[in-house]
């Protein structure tokens, strides 16, 4: 197992990513994140993230914070519509 992870929730702030049947893709991916990185937490393992609220970074900077954060692992949460 990693000993230190990035999440990344996709979207967020004025970006909604998708959007239907009532969901909006920034509001999951951000849910996913907090439920992972509580249940990472859990588990011992040291959590980065990209946010914990609504707003949103753009991908380089994100991909900058994972880099300067030295991580094990980077995992970004998408949940696109079909």
């Amino acid at each position: 197992m990693a000993d230190s992870v990035f999440l990344s929730a996709g979207h967020g702030g004025k970006e909604p990513g998708a959007v239907g049947y009532g969901l909006i893709e920034k509001e999951i991916n951000l849910q996913t994140l907090l439920g992972c990185k509580a249940e990472l937490e859990r588990h011992n393992v040291k959590v980065f993230s990209s946010r914990t609220t609504d707003e949103n970074d753009g991908v380089y900077e994100e991909v900058r914070e994972a880099i300067a954060s030295g991580v094990d692992l980077a995992v970004s949460f998408h949940t696109n519509a079909g």
